[in-house]
């Protein structure tokens, strides 16, 4: 999954997520925004790749830092190996983490995440929590770490909010509700 990126819908995400060759076991999602790129400086995969050339060549990370980048369009764009611990919050709090990032600056007075974008937040939140039989409180967003001053993934998102999108997600998903693993 790593470089070249590509471009996922919904669909396609829940089958690559089934189908990957999973060695190492989720235990948490983490919800991150990107601040930068905003969603107007949005531009397809250059963006995503932007961001990969910042992750490695600015800060001296090994790959992109995100599993997952949410377009605002809806678009899920593929990033770092699954089987890789993410460059999530720090402190050695990355290991059995599911990490993406939301495109776009979502503090309070910024850009709004709605529509397509908040649709495929739900969905991959959902998605990977239901995999690894995790419930919907296994989110964290970066801003509850202690030791940080970010706000990500945006002073305006509730996540009381997103939660209960996840959990309606999960209750109205038609498909089989057995975990598919059970270790």
């Amino acid at each position: 999954m790593p470089r070249p990126f590509h471009e996922l819908n919904g669909e396609a995400f829940r089958e690559r997520l089934g189908n990957f060759g999973w060695t190492r076991r989720i235990w948490r999602v983490d919800m991150h925004h990107t601040w930068y790129p905003t969603q107007s400086d949005y531009c397809g995969c250059d963006t995503i790749d932007k961001m990969y050339r910042f992750h490695v060549e600015d800060r001296g990370w090994d790959d992109i830092a995100q599993h997952i980048s949410i377009a605002p369009d809806g678009a899920l764009w593929t990033g770092r190996d699954w089987n890789m611990t993410p460059a999530s919050v720090g402190g050695g709090l990355n290991k059995g983490v599911f990490m993406f990032e939301t495109i776009g600056n979502f503090d309070e007075g910024c850009e709004v995440l709605e529509g397509a974008q908040l649709a495929s937040v739900i969905l991959v939140i959902a998605e990977v929590q239901e995999y690894f039989a995790l419930p919907p409180e296994a989110l964290l967003f970066h801003r509850e770490i202690p030791l940080t001053d970010k706000t990500c993934p945006g002073t305006s998102i509730d996540k009381g909010r997103i939660l209960q999108m996840v959990r309606s997600y999960r209750d109205n998903s038609p498909r089989d509700k057995s975990p598919h693993l059970t270790s």
